[in-house]
């Protein structure tokens, strides 16, 4: 097995404190104090950002040095939308052979996102609803469009967590999962497709509500 790299180890490591909103959108990425942190050189760290902003979740600017991605509302939504066309896809393939899909776990995982979300769990909030998307497209056959697809969901991950404040959000979520998985069992594509689009309503209609202020602007 290959030994990973310092630079890809410090990557994975900033990159879960982005993951884990312990570096939240926009703040600065301290090089020296990770270097300290991570008992390493800086020269990793450096090349760890540079892997992160080819990831688009960091960005660098002269005078001022690396910082957390800050996506303004606008960019978020127009991620929300190529990750509803990708899952919609998704969604709808899986409606045609549910014998691949494990209807048991992700009924589990709802379970416990509907324990988090009762105990106003935040953390535990984004980690069942994380799980619950992979075990859903676990066992799909195209591994690469799965993967593109959560690059997608792990580069707005530290923004998509603000929307787990909202609790008509959050009093949505275990019931659109139940009608999707409804619809996969089923085997019927356009009842996977309708419940897909009306998880996505909810969570663009939270995303407006629980975006910071800044969030809704434009940069220059």
């Amino acid at each position: 097995m290959p030994k990973i790299s310092l630079a890809d180890q410090a990557a994975n490591k900033i990159r879960s404190l982005i993951q884990e909103n312990k570096l939240m959108p926009g703040a600065h990425i301290n090089i020296d104090f990770l270097a300290k942190e991570f008992g390493i050189s800086q020269t990793p760290i450096r090349e760890a950002l540079k892997k992160l902003i080819a990831e688009g979740i960091a960005v660098y600017r002269p005078k001022v040095g690396y910082s957390v991605r800050n996506l303004t509302l606008h960019e978020y939504l127009q991620v929300s939308e190529i990750h509803q066309v990708l899952e919609t896809y998704l969604v709808k393939e899986l409606a045609k052979m549910p014998f691949i899909v494990d209807m048991v776990s992700l009924n589990t995982i709802n379970q416990e996102l509907q324990s988090h979300i009762k105990e106003n769990d935040l953390e535990g909030m984004a980690r069942a609803n994380d799980n619950f998307h992979r075990k859903l497209y676990e066992n799909y056959h195209n591994k690469l469009l799965v993967s593109r697809l959560f690059d997608l969901w792990n580069e707005v991950r530290s923004l998509r967590n603000m929307m787990y404040e909202n609790k008509i959000f959050t009093s949505k979520m275990v019931r659109e999962h139940e009608v999707i998985i409804a619809a996969i069992a089923k085997g019927d594509p356009e009842a996977a497709e309708r419940a897909i689009t009306d998880h996505y309503i909810s969570g663009r209609e939270s995303a407006i509500i629980s975006f910071p202020i800044g969030a809704h602007e434009e940069r220059e």
